[in-house]
């Protein structure tokens, strides 16, 4: 038995959408087809490739591995499709966007909505680090997120410049200065996520390269919890300035040692910045 086009596209559809109805609405074909065809998959392949649970299809492992070369083989589709003008207005479609803040991702969304109504959008929260994991497992197609450490076989495009900040609470002994330093935070209750948020990963390597330690941490797990633990005045946490509404009891202060900006991008993998999706999105930035 010999896998057909019919298959990967079914399958890339089904992963792309974690549901064989939503698969085949997308595809616009019967829930039959998709599920047929993917059953034709897993028996030439040997093994099964999802998991059916309540909450949607999830990739086995041998199905992410899978996925990896098929999700190419169907951008190539993709891509010829595109020449010859199926899909060139835009009419349909499923874009997948994560990113590490709603702002300005929801803005982009918006725009590109309004642009093309017919194409679904879908936005994952998520930390810096699982932007860049979203990518490698091609589960987004754009990211907005801080720079990425690792740019190989990405595009990156630049979208503002930002600046980490201490966030303080009224009645702290460091809430009416106009900066503070690492070694400073490090006399005080910390606040930080247990998610792979830039910024901790940012204070920690500036901290490292000091000789600074940190010996009064608690650990919650997200940035916006840890936001909301200095609005209780439980500690001092570090975040991108200006990203967040902050209650009148809590003030952004600079921090010195890391004074220096760094950069927001967008970020896809390379190979698929020439899909019109993608490239519609990209768009929407200027």
């Amino acid at each position: 038995m010999k896998v057909n086009q019919h298959q990967i596209i079914a399958f890339n559809a089904a992963c792309q959408h974690k549901s064989f109805s939503k698969a085949a609405a997308a595809l616009g074909v019967t829930q039959s087809s998709v599920t047929q065809n993917v059953a034709k998959f897993e028996a030439t392949v040997g093994a099964y490739l999802f998991e059916r649970r309540r909450t949607g299809l999830v990739l086995t492992p041998a199905g992410k591995r899978l996925y990896r070369v098929t999700e190419e083989i169907g951008i190539l589709h993709t891509l010829l499709d595109e020449r010859i003008g199926e899909y060139a207005q835009l009419e349909r479609g499923l874009l997948r966007i994560a990113g590490t803040a709603c702002n300005p991702a929801m803005t982009y969304m918006s725009r590109f909505k309004e642009r093309y109504p017919g194409v679904d959008l879908t936005f994952e929260n998520a930390s810096w680090r699982e932007c860049e994991d979203a990518l490698k497992n091609r589960e987004a197609d754009v990211v907005l997120m801080p720079e990425p450490e690792n740019r190989e076989n990405l595009y990156v495009w630049n979208i503002e410049q930002r600046f980490h900040a201490a966030l303080v609470h009224t009645g702290h002994p460091l809430f009416e200065r106009e900066s503070v330093t690492i070694k400073e935070l490090a006399e005080h209750q910390l606040v930080v996520a247990s998610t792979r948020s830039f910024a901790r990963w940012r204070l920690e390597r500036r901290a490292a390269e000091m000789g600074v330690i940190f010996p009064r941490v608690m650990m919650v797990c997200s940035t916006p919890m840890a936001v909301e633990a200095v609005q209780h005045g439980l500690g001092i946490t570090v975040t991108a300035q200006g990203t967040t509404t902050l209650a009148g009891t809590v003030r952004a202060i600079p921090i010195s040692d890391l004074a220096e900006p760094y950069e927001l991008v967008a970020v896809c993998n390379r190979d698929v910045r020439n899909l019109s999706l993608v490239n519609g999105f990209f768009d929407c930035m200027d």
